[in-house]
């Protein structure tokens, strides 16, 4: 899956993608829903060895979606504004086209929740930790398996 971007000029390198991505927490993700219909719904994410991983409920429409058909997109806005005087935006934004997988390795689980409390929730540790250990098998984590990775950034 390649496409070229419309305005090249503006397509990040993959290092400045990961860097931007890293900088990112909320995103939004994109499946095949019932009847042909996309799906879309924020979420917040980490980065964790350069792959990135979201927390879920075990059930519900996402997850029945993703059971069904692993392909998904997943987009973030870093930073935007408006720029009046050009009557344009600026923006920074990420595209990841790929599958999303169920983690079912348990120390990899265990280290991307750990990662959402370190990361998301610092100086909460002791709580988020103990919440993890207790709802450990009541949630789903996913990892985000691109195919592609897109940066794209236009600074106004």
């Amino acid at each position: 899956m390649k496409r070229q971007m419309q305005k090249p000029e503006r397509q990040l390198s993959p290092e400045a993608t990961l860097a931007l991505l890293k900088r990112g927490d909320h995103g939004t993700l994109s499946v095949l829903g019932d009847d042909g219909y996309p799906y879309a719904t924020p979420v917040n994410y980490i980065v964790l060895n350069d792959k990135v991983y979201l927390h879920s409920a075990p059930e519900g429409y996402k997850i029945d979606c993703l059971k069904r058909d692993s392909k998904c997109c997943f987009s973030v806005i870093v930073s935007t504004h408006t720029v009046p005087s050009k009557i344009t935006a600026a923006f920074e934004s990420i595209i990841l086209t790929g599958t999303a997988a169920f983690v079912t390795d348990r120390a990899e689980k265990q280290t991307a929740l750990e990662t959402f409390v370190t990361q998301r929730c610092p100086g909460y540790e002791e709580v988020g930790f103990k919440m993890i250990e207790k709802l450990f098998d009541k949630t789903a984590v996913l990892r985000l398996d691109p195919v592609a990775l897109t940066g794209k950034a236009y600074k106004g």
